[in-house]
């Protein structure tokens, strides 16, 4: 292992409140904090990450980075090709092609924190967050997400 200094999971924080009279919770005031910007990729985008489960790690797969950010990414996959990964399961990015400035994002640890899995639809969505991110993946993540944010301002 390098020698680099290395930045532990970014947690992200759920705020809401719970009713009384039902013992629900209720979305009145649902806020997600973030500690870092996130940068949205459209379809047009194309943006895939190559990815391996720990359990297996020469079998990778990958899927469609809907989202990015210094704490984690967001990834769409074909239902056909899902493979039954569930919320906690560790992960290792290998790789996020097709940016020359995102080629030190490699073999990258993370873990599945959220699942959206609705037989109903064509894609399983996942919330991945990177475990462990040396400095120079955390640069390199700051400056991709700072450059993609000043050239898709609106």
């Amino acid at each position: 292992m390098s020698s680099e200094s290395q930045v532990p999971l970014v947690s992200h924080h759920l705020t809401g409140i719970i009713s009384t009279k039902s013992n629900k919770f209720m979305p009145d005031h649902f806020s997600i904090k973030r500690r870092h910007p996130r940068i949205f990729f459209s379809s047009n985008d194309q943006i895939n990450a190559i990815i391996s489960s720990t359990e297996n790690p020469q079998a990778s797969f990958s899927g469609s980075v809907l989202n990015l950010s210094q704490g984690g990414l967001q990834l769409s996959q074909k239902r056909s090709e899902y493979r039954g990964l569930q919320a906690e399961d560790t992960l290792i990015i290998r790789r996020i092609p097709g940016f020359n400035e995102l080629i030190p994002l490699a073999d990258i640890p993370a873990k599945i924190v959220w699942l959206m899995n609705n037989q109903h639809l064509n894609h399983v969505i996942m919330g991945i967050a990177f475990t462990i991110l040396t400095g120079n993946q955390v640069q390199t993540l700051k400056s991709f997400v700072n450059t993609w944010l000043a050239l898709h301002q609106e």
